[in-house]
């Protein structure tokens, strides 16, 4: 038994989970994003700077001085704690990835299971489209080099859903529930809200009309004339200069804009996006822009990143058909227990090798013996190939 939301993961989905995040840290790594790596347990102050409930609700725990910690609930705010801490002196910008586990309470009704692993990658201090594009652009790159061909990124704005939510003129406690209402996509509670605000309906039709607003870049000119001030107008620009950016690296095709798209967590500020592919519901990867993230650990720079959810982007690519490259399986040798001198004479060859004992019987091919002073190959089309460790090797293309 094990605690609910968490899994065992058996070979062979091992190798192809690997694999695919083999993959991503490559085309981080091509990009310029070096790999970080972040403690398990963080002092739970450190969580709960975010100031965000998802994050805050950890399993905690104490250490031998009293000290509260949390097992990390999100990889963003670790690596900013992290460039606080250890980055500060260094020339901007800043550019750093992962391939991490993260651990919630376990929230099915959510689409959130326990435990996941997330290969992320954060842009620290940029504040410009250009910076955004990047993100957008490594997030378009490294899906396509996986192998997927259908996918979608979704662009959507933080700053123009919080200027479109003062802009109702809310008293303070209702913006808070009606920003978390429209978060869960609560539509009745925050008509309910509007309406003991006295919202005006013609502002509350117009609200409908933005959040309503998906699709191709024909959204963003709809956007322009709805926008009811300088800050969503900056917004629009904003991911149109984005928008220019991805097309001119070749992934325009991709791109989709949704201005009632919202993200769980509240530290994002401005470009917001999620990635979805054909045959799984939930999104392949989500971020976004975090200005005001560091600023809690005291450097105050920009940031804008992503995460991929490597359990779903591997069942997108299961559903897409596309191959997983893992390393070959090992070979079975019959009797290598007892002669482990001609087991590693066949690794050094090039041969993945499990060695048996030489009573086994119940081994299916493709299987190796030792004959003579040679190995017998017995493939699983009835073919047996004979020869020396490095002849074996080269038939079956391994040396």
């Amino acid at each position: 038994m094990i605690p609910e939301g968490m899994r065992d993961v058996l070979p062979p989905e091992t190798g192809r989970l690997r694999a695919v995040e083999d993959l991503l840290r490559a085309r981080f790594a091509a990009y310029g994003y070096g790999e970080v790596r972040t403690p398990w347990l963080e002092f739970a102050e450190t969580l709960e700077s975010a100031d965000d409930d998802t994050l805050a609700a950890g399993y905690r725990l104490h250490d031998e001085r009293s000290h509260e910690l949390m097992v990390r609930t999100d990889m963003t705010v670790p690596v900013a704690r992290m460039a606080a801490d250890r980055c500060d002196d260094d020339p901007l910008p800043l550019r750093f990835s992962y391939v991490a586990p993260s651990i919630r309470p376990w929230a099915p009704q959510r689409g959130q299971d326990g435990e996941f692993q997330q290969a992320g990658a954060e842009l620290l201090g940029l504040d410009s489209a250009e910076a955004d594009a990047e993100c957008v652009t490594l997030l378009c790159d490294a899906l396509a080099g996986l192998g997927l061909r259908h996918f979608t990124v979704t662009l959507g704005s933080a700053s123009f859903q919080r200027a479109l939510i003062e802009s109702l003129g809310l008293p303070d406690e209702d913006r808070r529930k009606f920003k978390e209402a429209l978060g869960d996509r609560d539509y009745p509670l925050v008509e309910s809200i509007a309406g003991n605000a006295d919202v005006e309906y013609d502002v509350l039709k117009a609200l409908w009309r933005i959040l309503e607003l998906s699709g191709g870049e024909d959204v963003l000119g709809q956007a322009r004339k709805l926008a009811r001030n300088h800050v969503m107008e900056t917004a629009v620009g904003r991911l149109a200069r984005v928008r220019d950016l991805v097309e001119d690296a070749g992934f325009g095709d991709h791109l989709a804009f949704d201005f009632g798209l919202m993200q769980d967590l509240d530290y994002y500020s401005g470009l917001i996006l999620e990635a979805y592919a054909p045959g799984v519901g939930l999104p392949l990867a989500s971020g976004g822009r975090y200005d005001g993230l560091l600023a809690r650990f005291d450097w105050d720079i920009p940031g804008v990143g992503f995460a991929v959810a490597v359990d779903r982007t591997a069942d997108a690519l299961d559903e897409a058909g596309v191959e997983f490259v893992v390393g070959p399986a090992a070979i079975p040798f019959v009797g290598g227990l007892e002669a482990p001198a001609r087991a590693a004479e066949l690794r050094r060859a090039g041969l993945p090798i499990v060695a048996l004992p030489e009573t086994a019987t119940e081994v299916t091919p493709p299987l190796l013996v030792r004959r003579g002073g040679s190995y017998t190959l017995r493939l699983a089309d009835g073919r047996e190939l004979n020869g020396g460790a490095r002849e074996i090797a080269e038939a079956l293309g391994a040396g």
